[in-house]
């Protein structure tokens, strides 16, 4: 490792560094101070820790694993420090008493005074065998050991600390079961759902059931895709109400990252009023205020620009501003490792010029055949998907009632329907883009018919009647359809 220079390592202190690392960083620096780095220090001590524990990387793994944001931010400070530089890494180490030599120990090196209830003492130690501790994590070029006194509060520190915050910002800490990884745009709501015998004309009113669940097509497809035991995340916003609550239990209990969901104080969660029929048939009216929009620079975050470039694939909806899907696309298409992305027209809205070139950066359009028209004036679905394809869009997704029609550069495939009933609910194209990127992501191969076959499927094996997210298939009932249908 080559020596870091002081003017590189003070250039972290100031007005450029963001405003959560510094932070992320004060709270740290603060634990130091006491008997280091604990969970009962975080729940109990007078230094107020919510820095790190709404941190989005704490947030998930306390989701994940049923933990306390106390514990989790423990368990992944010290998978953090473990990507350090190792000087970086020892200084952490020890002076936030993390023991991340008690399951390994160094010969010659005695942890108690190492990781001693003291910080001076464990500064000493560290100083005076600074030399072999450095060789015990196999690192090749050693700067040279500073005394304790200049330690304290010197670049060392400075330099060490702020690498640990900003890497817990920007949500970069790797851990989980090493699933695909899905990242949806979009948003969630609560729907209050009307079920009727018919959609009524104006002035006339008709008998009904009512239900009110979590809902959004944003929530949907993240759902859609947990349930194919995809690790799905969504980046959306709620207000700070009651319904927000709700929709972030639910989507918790279904195995969806909210670690990226946005609370916003004062705001109303959005709420969506649906009447549908039995056959599938709905008209809704969808609030929303605009301060529970995204701007672009609500992507900026560490958190979130990571989490896109990392993703295997990537879906955007419309229901956030359409800069908002451009960046999207824009963040996805700048991964060195660029993931799928697919885009889901939804609700209908014409094609803007901004996201024109940036359609050759998008693989699938999957909408309704009436969501795929729209995207331009006056046009049949037809028409559009082939003014998609001539922007450099992979293929596009039309589905209907009937089943899924696949257009692509000089081919068009009919994908025909499991069944005649289920095709039409409103979880359609939610079911259909979830299984087709199921696809995408568990196989090393061209996507192939069957693939789509397979998303169609999804589409018949999706539970009617009843909450739109709730209805989502597994693996195991896709699977069993078409086993049976064949």
């Amino acid at each position: 490792m080559s020596p870091r220079n002081d003017s590189r390592t003070l250039g972290y202190v100031g007005s450029a560094l963001d405003p959560s690392v510094v932070a992320v960083r004060g709270v740290l620096t603060m634990l130091r101070t006491r008997a280091g780095l604990s969970s009962d220090q975080l729940r109990h001590s007078e230094i107020d820790a919510h820095a790190l524990t709404v941190l989005s990387t704490v947030r998930r793994y306390a989701q994940m694993y049923a933990t306390t944001p106390e514990d989790a931010a423990r368990d992944v400070i010290q998978l953090a420090t473990q990507q350090l530089a190792p000087t970086d890494r020892l200084i952490v180490d020890a002076e936030l008493r993390l023991e991340l030599f008690r399951a390994d120990p160094p010969s010659g090196i005695d942890l108690d005074q190492l990781y001693s209830a003291q910080l001076a003492t464990r500064r000493r130690y560290l100083m005076l065998h600074w030399q072999p501790l450095h060789e015990a994590i196999r690192c090749e070029t050693v700067v040279s050991a500073p005394t304790a006194r200049t330690l304290r509060g010197g670049a060392h520190e400075i330099q060490a600390f702020t690498a640990l915050a900003q890497l817990l910002v920007s949500g970069m800490v790797p851990f989980g079961e090493g699933r695909a990884t899905v990242t949806v745009v979009g948003d969630a709501a609560m729907d209050h759902v009307n079920i009727v015998e018919q959609i009524p004309q104006p002035g006339s009113s008709v008998w009904g059931d009512f239900q009110r669940h979590p809902g959004g097509k944003g929530l949907n497809r993240a759902v859609a895709l947990s349930r194919l035991n995809l690790d799905a995340r969504l980046i959306a916003a709620v207000g700070a109400d009651s319904d927000g609550e709700m929709v972030v239990q639910y989507l918790s209990h279904e195995g969806v990252d909210t670690s990226l969901i946005t609370t916003i104080e004062g705001a109303r969660t959005p709420v969506a009023t649906v009447l549908m029929t039995p056959h599938g048939e709905m008209a809704g009216v969808a609030y929303k205020q605009d301060r529970i929009r995204f701007q672009a620079a609500d992507l900026e975050s560490g958190a979130v620009t990571h989490a896109i470039r990392s993703s295997d694939a990537v879906v955007v909806t419309f229901e956030q501003p359409i800069e908002i899907a451009a960046h999207a696309i824009d963040i996805a298409r700048s991964s060195d490792e660029p993931p799928w992305v697919i885009l889901n027209p939804s609700p209908p809205a014409q094609l803007p010029r901004l996201l024109y070139e940036r359609m050759q950066s998008v693989h699938y359009v999957v909408g309704t055949t009436d969501e795929i028209a729209g995207l331009w004036a006056d046009s049949s679905a037809d028409e559009s998907a082939g003014r998609l394809v001539d922007l450099g869009v992979a293929a596009v997704c039309m589905i209907d009632r009937h089943g899924c029609t696949v257009r692509r550069s000089g081919h068009q495939q009919s994908v025909p329907q499991f069944s005649d009933t289920t095709a039409g609910y409103p979880g359609s194209s939610s079911a259909f883009t979830a299984a087709l990127i199921y696809r995408l992501v568990t196989s090393e191969r061209t996507v192939t018919d069957d693939d789509f076959a397979w998303a169609a499927a999804a589409m018949a094996a999706q539970r009617g009647a009843g909450p739109i997210a709730a209805g989502m298939p597994s693996v195991t009932e896709i699977e069993q359809l078409r086993t049976t249908r064949r």
